[in-house]
């Protein structure tokens, strides 16, 4: 009896793991929709993806630690595990991320100096090809 009261225990355990790693994924996904805006049906794909590796992941726990049987102190485990991280550390967590935005974006705006500069010199040069073509034409 006792192992088998271990053993619900030991379940539930993993279950508030397992909620708690689900939010912080979904935290991950949340940080890179601040850092990298998209549009809305880049983030319904996004979703749609997240919540399928929900389904997929509970599912493996529930067939691996309980053989796939659904009790209701999984559940409740998982929703404890969420509960717990987005109260502690997804608060920490946003928090950070949204003190790196202005570092962040000036980083990007260091980075894509060199392809600006590239990007303006490959251009004008193309223009000035353009219009030699276009003097070259006319003279025929």
């Amino acid at each position: 009896m006792a192992e088998l009261i271990y053993d619900e225990m030991t379940l539930f355990g993993i279950c508030m793991l397992l909620g708690a790693m689900l939010a912080f994924g979904y935290d991950l996904i949340r940080c890179f929709r601040i850092f990298v805006p998209h549009p809305d049906v880049l983030v319904d794909i996004e979703d749609l993806s997240f919540w399928m590796f929900t389904a997929w992941m509970v599912f493996r726990t529930l067939v691996i630690y309980n053989r796939g049987a659904l009790r209701a102190y999984a559940f409740i485990g998982m929703f404890l595990g969420v509960i717990l991280y987005s109260l502690t550390l997804s608060r920490l967590l946003l928090f950070i991320v949204h003190k790196m935005i202005p570092y962040w974006r000036r980083f990007f705006k260091l980075l894509a100096k060199p392809f600006a500069f590239v990007g303006r010199f490959v251009r004008k040069t193309l223009k000035n090809i353009m219009a030699q073509v276009k003097i070259a034409v006319k003279g025929r």
